[in-house]
């Protein structure tokens, strides 16, 4: 088996600007709002030029993705090491709620994420990377359940759980109050649950 290749020093800087760019952008978009928080002024808070910002993000909109990816990684991650003996609701719970629970800023975190779902272009990126979440989730799953071999089938529970948590999130946002982050928590494992019920476990090892 192919080892990954390992990024080069050039590669991993570039990658280290756009996380500092995409973090200075967060937390502009909360201070500020979106509409203040212009390239120009991230530029001058990170120490770039704009040519500089365009050249790792064509738009605006894009910045976020990094926080997106990373996100991911984490999420997978602990999908990836879920020992055989979980409860899988409990799993896809606690990593699709982990990053954001362990910050403890619930008030600044809501903000976040009532921009990027209120905003149609952070919302679109928003979405795709969730659907981006699908084959994962349905790997993990498959180590749990007996899932069709039709392709639409097989994907469709992983689908049911993405729109699941978007759903949360969605319903989080707009409650009233100032609710920490355990409440997506608790409505994605009702929901979960419910997504899932259908599927046939498979015996344990």
């Amino acid at each position: 088996m192919t080892k990954p290749k390992r990024p080069t020093l050039t590669e991993r800087r570039a990658e280290e600007l756009r996380m500092t760019i995409a973090l200075t952008a967060r937390d502009l978009f909360v201070a500020e709002g979106d509409a203040s928080a212009t390239v120009e002024r991230i530029c001058e808070i990170v120490g770039i030029a704009p040519r500089t910002f365009h050249r790792h993000f064509p738009v605006k909109e894009d910045v976020l993705i990094p926080l997106l990816r990373r996100s991911e990684t984490i999420i997978l991650g602990e999908l990836a090491n879920a020992p055989d003996d979980a409860d899988p609701v409990e799993v896809l719970t606690y990593a699709l709620t982990l990053e954001v629970g362990t910050r403890q800023v619930p008030d600044f975190d809501r903000q976040l994420v009532r921009l990027i779902v209120n905003t149609p272009q952070y919302r679109l990126r928003f979405v795709e990377w969730s659907e981006g979440l699908a084959d994962g989730i349905t790997k993990f799953l498959s180590r749990f359940y007996e899932l069709d071999a039709e392709p639409f089938l097989r994907d469709l529970p992983a689908r049911l759980v993405v729109q699941t948590m978007r759903h949360a999130i969605y319903h989080w946002v707009d409650a009233s109050g100032s609710g920490d982050y355990s409440e997506v928590g608790r409505l994605e494992f009702r929901g979960f649950g419910m997504a899932l019920s259908g599927l046939r476990r498979l015996p344990e090892k």
